[in-house]
């Protein structure tokens, strides 16, 4: 009885005559390049029901279009809407509504892939014949109502056949093929392997005989990180295993003559938002390489990309539309100096234009911070508020006017908190325990390229110290870049011996000192033949009076260890200073009117810890006001100077 009923269907459907697609699998993949997913709508149990998304609306389908995607996917779901006896009716209602969704699609000049989703009564009872006459019911039916309807519709046989075997997906596709071809001559159809259609199912799963077919598969890889949010992704290892299986992809195509896409693939808002940035951004630049189309997975929800009601778009965005082998990669940013944030990239080509730096608070819109030349790989941010959450991007212009933009990177400033590690500021002249930099945390008062004590002891933040062997601690596992910070108060202005007491078995490393941002001299580390046998190495610096930041930044580091460091005062900057008061700035910290005491008949700078004039005061009275309430939250070095001398100060503005 099924047998005679589904050749009642094809004899009515043969003898309406047919309608010849002219695109061709090549041309389609050449064209529909990136693409998204209607996701958790028509195939949920009933049309929105999940994620709250609601019915599809016409206007989704001009902002995919605008916004730059070529190719929409619709999964559509069958089961709640056909009948269960012959001749397995689909309601006229669904296939109603999903042509309307469809025809919105094509309007919007998009490519549609319309299929079989979440029908998951074939999977489990494929070997009973009446589920499989319903499901080529479905597919007649569905051919019959979309015969007339643009080249630019294909056809997805099944999506995600979890529970067929690899002989039962080959009988399937051959099958629907043939059903779709009686109406659809040349109309492309879509197939996969069996399980949940990944690359290695997909590359298995017999080949049908047709000349109109394109393969596609699914990667959610690797699923710990894309799917569940566990851990880190970006390392060497992470790209190389995306970009083999994706490259293998395109050779199979190759070999076959079969193209491929990738219609399901995205990682969970839940994810480590820079890996998941770095993530969409490498994915998408490596199938645009390999020339595979894709459709990123959307379902509204936990794999959200568009935010329906609002109709806006969150930061991924950007790279999927943005993002080129050929553009800006490896974005990341660190603080410096305690309150600035330096952006760094990797360029990987010259375009030919200059490149832009946004930033924005998450959520908000994008704002232009400034540009640089296409030579350049890092940019100083000094405008940035302290505990505040930014986003920066790279963009590099290109003479063909289409941007290339590098992955997202979001980081937030430290709370200035920084103080001594004793309460008070280290006397100069003096000694200083390495071990002793200034609390305040990484990024602040320190940088450690880990955030690891090894082999740890004494502190507790990332900074690595081990046991001297005579007693105390000093600083190891340097690595170069890594720096440590020290609040002092020089006693008197004058030339100082800066003295380091370090450790190395080799020698060659350097130390840079330098003070309130204005960098000193540097310090080579000689060969000890031991970590623990230390040398004095020693340099002159010239020190004003007052309170200030010494930081000791690692040029190279050739291993070396860091017990110590001892000033010296060996000349003063005149022999018969004259007195003064002594200088007093309040409150410390400040949100608006700054009062120095102190400071009379000299001049007062204040600047920033980059060395940038905030405000100059020539000629200071006894009780001076500075308004500081339109300067940026950081840090600001006050120098007060004049016939008596120099006096720095800094002070916190919150």
């Amino acid at each position: 009885m099924v047998r005679a009923l589904l050749f009642l269907f094809a004899s009515v459907i043969i003898s309406s005559g047919t309608v010849v697609a002219q695109i061709t699998p090549e041309q389609a993949a050449a064209s529909m390049g990136r693409g998204i997913n209607l996701g958790n709508t028509l195939e949920a149990p009933q049309e929105g029901v999940w994620n709250n998304n609601g019915p599809a609306q016409e206007y989704y389908f001009g902002d995919y279009r605008d916004t730059g995607f070529a190719t929409v996917r619709i999964p559509v779901r069958w089961d709640e809407h056909t009948d269960d006896a012959p001749p397995y009716a689909v309601q006229e209602s669904w296939m109603n509504r999903v042509e309307q969704v469809v025809d919105w699609a094509l309007a919007a000049d998009l490519y549609v892939i319309i299929n079989a989703h979440h029908d998951d009564w074939i999977k489990t009872g494929y070997a009973d014949p009446g589920l499989r006459a319903r499901f080529d019911s479905i597919w007649v039916q569905v051919s019959e109502r979309f015969r007339d309807h643009s080249d630019r519709l294909f056809f997805e046989i099944i999506n995600e056949p979890k529970g067929l075997t690899q002989e039962q997906i080959d009988d399937l596709n051959a099958r629907v093929l043939g059903i779709i071809r009686q109406t659809n001559p040349t109309r492309i159809v879509i197939y996969s392997g069996h399980e949940w259609a990944n690359f290695e199912q997909m590359i298995t799963a017999e080949i049908p005989q047709d000349d109109y077919l394109m393969a596609y598969y699914h990667s959610y890889d690797p699923w710990d990180f894309a799917g569940l949010a566990q851990g880190t992704w970006g390392s060497d290892s992470d790209r190389r295993a995306m970009r083999g299986k994706i490259q293998a992809a395109r050779q199979w195509w190759q070999d076959n003559g079969i193209p491929v896409m990738v219609s399901e693939w995205g990682a969970v808002l839940e994810a480590d938002f820079n890996s998941r940035m770095r993530y969409f951004s490498a994915y998408v630049e490596e199938l645009v390489d390999a020339g595979l189309p894709f459709q990123v997975w959307d379902d509204g929800g936990w794999f959200r990309i568009y935010e329906r009601e609002d109709r806006t778009w969150p930061e991924v965005r950007d790279v999927l539309i943005g993002a080129y082998p050929d553009g800006p990669t490896g974005t990341s940013a660190e603080i410096r100096f305690g309150s600035a944030a330096a952006v760094t990239w990797t360029n990987r080509s010259d375009l030919g234009a200059a490149i832009r730096i946004e930033r924005r608070r998450p959520g908000g819109p994008w704002a232009e911070i400034g540009r640089v030349s296409s030579a350049s790989r890092e940019f100083l941010d000094a405008s940035v508020e302290e505990a505040a959450t930014y986003d920066y991007r790279v963009i590099a212009g290109s003479a063909s006017g289409e941007d290339r933009v590098g992955p997202t990177f979001r980081i937030t400033t430290p709370a200035i908190s920084r103080y001594p590690i004793h309460g008070v500021p280290f006397a100069v002249p003096g000694v200083i325990e390495a071990e002793d930099y200034d609390e305040g945390g990484e990024g602040l008062t320190y940088h450690d390229a880990d955030a690891t004590n090894t082999p740890g002891g004494y502190r507790f933040d990332g900074v690595d110290l081990e046991p001297r062997n005579s007693g105390g601690w000093q600083v190891t596992g340097i690595e170069t870049r890594e720096w440590l910070e020290y609040t002092i108060d020089v006693a008197t202005a004058g030339s100082y011996d800066l003295t380091a007491h370090v450790a190395s078995t080799d020698g060659g490393g350097l130390l840079r000192a330098s003070f309130n941002g204005k960098n000193g001299p540097v310090l080579v580390v000689p060969r000890t033949n031991s970590t623990q046998t230390t040398q004095a190495v020693t340099a002159g610096v010239d020190l004003a009076a007052g309170t200030q930041i010494f930081r000791a930044t690692v040029l190279r580091a050739n291993p070396f260890t860091l017990d110590r460091f001892e000033f010296a005062l060996t000349s003063t900057g005149s022999e018969t200073l004259p007195s003064r008061p002594e200088l007093q700035v309040h409150p410390n910290p400040v949100t608006d009117q700054l009062t120095l005491e102190g400071a009379e008949g000299q001049t007062v700078e204040v600047s920033d810890l980059l060395g940038r004039r905030i405000e100059v005061v020539p000629n200071a009275g006894a009780r001076e006001l500075i308004d500081l309430s339109r300067v940026a939250s950081g840090l600001y070095v006050i120098r007060v100077s004049g016939d008596a001398g120099v006096s720095v100060r800094t002070v916190v503005r919150r």
